[in-house]
């Protein structure tokens, strides 16, 4: 697939290095080999793709599958998109909410630590961050209406995970580079599946999808 209906998620702003200074290793060897060993539950056939979608589901949103289809598929791309069996409709939505994660932690990681109080450019890299951490999961929570309303089927949804993959390092990694700058700056988010943690009015936080 071409990149047709990819989103630019690009900015004009002018990235700077920063230095964070390296941290120490400890030695852990045991508890790597612990990790590298693949742990989880068996699953019947019958029920793996509503255990995946499942996984993509947020609780906290209802996202339906038309909705995230026009958030990231310009009018130009649709006779295309249209054109993409189901199974590769999934994959091309996994692939585009990786790519936010991505970018997600890099802007979270290019956020300095040592500063007594955060910039106007470090809260704006803050809000891109949640941006793109905020489209990916509703991208992924688009997957899992399109499983409900029976427009994936099963074997189309375990077959698009397989195919592409769904890496929860990468998700991990999002998280945890959110909350070390949120808790070093005292700033607001909503936990991954949680509640917002702010002391606004709920309807007060953006939750539509920003495609930018």
């Amino acid at each position: 697939m071409t990149d047709t209906y990819d989103l630019d998620t690009s900015t004009d702003e002018t990235h700077r290095d920063h230095e964070h200074g390296d941290a120490a290793e400890s030695d852990r060897s045991d508890e790597t080999a612990s990790l590298d060993e693949s742990l989880g539950v068996t699953v019947p056939e019958d029920y793996v793709g509503a255990f995946v979608a499942e996984a993509f589901e947020d609780v906290e949103r209802s996202t339906e599958w038309a909705d995230a289809v026009d958030a990231v598929v310009a009018d130009g791309a649709r006779d295309e998109w249209e054109a993409l069996a189901p199974r590769e409709q999934v994959v091309e939505m996994l692939r585009m909410a990786d790519e936010f994660d991505r970018k997600a932690v890099e802007r979270f990681d290019g956020i300095p630590l040592d500063r007594g109080s955060p910039t106007d450019e470090m809260r704006e890299r803050f809000e891109e961050g949640k941006r793109l951490r905020r489209n990916a999961d509703v991208l992924r929570d688009g997957i899992a209406a399109a499983y409900a309303d029976g427009y994936v089927s099963d074997d189309d949804l375990v077959e698009a995970v397989e195919s592409f993959g769904f890496d929860t390092d990468r998700v991990g990694a999002r998280e945890d580079a959110l909350d070390t700058v949120a808790n070093a700056y005292d700033m607001d988010f909503r936990p991954y599946g949680g509640t917002l943690m702010t002391e606004r009015e709920s309807d007060e936080d953006a939750e539509e999808f920003e495609a930018w």
